[in-house]
């Protein structure tokens, strides 16, 4: 496992519906004693010329297990235990897309008023397309594949899968599978890195109902943030349930043809959020709205 920069160009709640969540009063730049610098870090690590702040932690091919006993206080029918093998070198980024990295090549902003002055919060009332479309101009200006075909402008782009997720080298959302490797951590933890919430993850007990910078917890075993907690993040899939049959690199979407509802999975949990959401292999319950307040992202790539 390598962590890489990926440095700039220059250019320019779970327990409720987000369009009923109630709104901060106020704008706060929400710092704690444990947050990082991005800027900080940038020294370090591969420069690869496309946005400033954006890191990447790469992985080799392996196998994970997907899912929930059936005895945990958590299971249910959409958590089928099987085993996933990810054949690819891939990587995903290590903090979720920041507002500041979304405005370097979007050309409008998603920001709350309770974020206005923080940069290096978590980019959120992005809906599935959004978030594509983003990868798609990442890609763009790395020189790589785009791995959708997106109609439209700002909030109201679609985009629809050009390749498979697994053979475009581009930018894309991570699959659930490869979002549920990453999260773990390589580690044991009931939660993205320590068995104590409050080490990890901002979520409603401790939030006060505001997100917060990314990188202001401590990462999980690969060095990854917020994987747990602050934002929910959206993956590639659609929200289905989970078959017990082995897979290799698998992938769901919605089948347009017969009618089924366009929801796409979530993970990870936000600061609205209750212990079982925060879990990394807990599957987020999804509405089907397009964006809400509480969602956001992070990318991954193929390498090989």
């Amino acid at each position: 496992m390598r962590t890489y920069a990926i440095l700039a160009l220059t250019l320019f709640g779970c327990t409720q519906s987000a369009e009923y969540a109630p709104e901060a009063e106020a704008p706060v730049n929400n710092e704690s004693e444990s947050s990082a610098s991005l800027e900080d870090e940038t020294a370090s690590f591969e420069q690869l010329n496309i946005v400033q702040g954006m890191f990447e932690i790469d992985f080799v091919p392996d196998e994970l297990t997907l899912g929930l006993d059936e005895n945990d206080e958590d299971f249910d029918l959409y958590h089928a235990v099987h085993t996933v093998e990810l054949t690819n070198s891939w990587a995903i980024m290590k903090t979720e897309v920041t507002h500041e990295m979304w405005e370097s090549l979007m050309t409008y902003s998603t920001r709350e008023k309770n974020d206005e002055a923080c940069d290096d919060c978590p980019a959120r009332n992005v809906s599935w397309h959004e978030a594509q479309a983003y990868a798609n101009a990442v890609s763009k200006a790395a020189g790589l594949e785009e791995c959708f075909t997106c109609d439209g402008d700002g909030p109201e782009v679609r985009c629809e899968v050009a390749m498979d997720p697994y053979e475009c080298n581009g930018f894309r959302l991570p699959t659930e599978a490869e979002w549920e490797y990453a999260a773990r951590g390589g580690e044991d933890y009931t939660y993205p890195g320590s068995n104590d919430i409050d080490d990890i993850a901002f979520w409603v007990e401790n939030s006060n109902d505001l997100p917060y910078p990314v990188m202001s917890k401590a990462p999980n075993g690969y060095g990854l943030y917020d994987m747990g907690g602050n934002i929910r993040e959206r993956v590639y899939d659609a929200f289905q349930p989970y078959t017990a049959e082995d897979k290799v690199n698998p992938v769901a979407l919605p089948d347009f043809a017969t009618g089924e509802t366009e929801i796409y999975a979530e993970r990870g949990g936000s600061f609205a959020c209750r212990r079982p959401e925060i879990r990394w292999n807990r599957r987020n319950f999804v509405w089907d709205y397009t964006r809400d307040i509480h969602t956001g992202f992070r990318l991954a790539r193929i390498l090989d």
